[in-house]
């Protein structure tokens, strides 16, 4: 059955959206610094912002105890989320991957992730690690008559 759009159904910007490859997904990400962590808890899907960073191809960031670490704990598939703006150019990335809590005091001193800085003043002696499976990323200009100059 025909619909009665006032536009096309074929998005006609699509061809504006560009794929990145995966080295490009890393750089970005090396670059940004926050993200959001998507976990599983028995009532579905949660979100946090946390400060994070990137080293040999993993993301690794530092948690206060609750909700995440117990999330994360019973189930460690975990996806990840990290955009930005450049010459508005914006970009997305996301990482599915599992996420482990690092207990090697080796593992976590050469990671750096001890001196990662984070936004919220808790202490977060809990230090994570996400491995992906996947990492996709796309690009797009920015409206200019919408988006403010970065």
């Amino acid at each position: 059955m025909p619909h009665d759009y006032p536009f096309p159904p074929e998005d006609p910007h699509a061809e504006d959206v560009h794929p990145l490859a995966e080295e490009d997904c890393w750089a970005r990400l090396g670059r940004s610094g926050l993200g959001r962590l998507a976990v599983v808890d028995p009532q579905g899907a949660d979100i946090f912002p946390i400060n994070y960073l990137v080293h040999d191809g993993r993301v690794l960031f530092r948690s206060a105890p609750g909700t995440k670490i117990v999330s994360l704990t019973a189930d460690p598939r975990v996806a990840f989320e990290s955009d930005g703006i450049h010459d508005r150019v914006r970009w997305s990335v996301v990482v599915r991957g599992r996420g482990r809590r690092l207990n090697d005091d080796e593992e976590i001193v050469a990671s750096g992730v001890q001196q990662l800085h984070t936004a919220s003043p808790t202490e977060k002696w809990n230090y994570f690690s996400i491995t992906p499976v996947s990492i996709t990323g796309v690009s797009f200009r920015a409206d200019p008559r919408r988006t403010p100059a970065a």
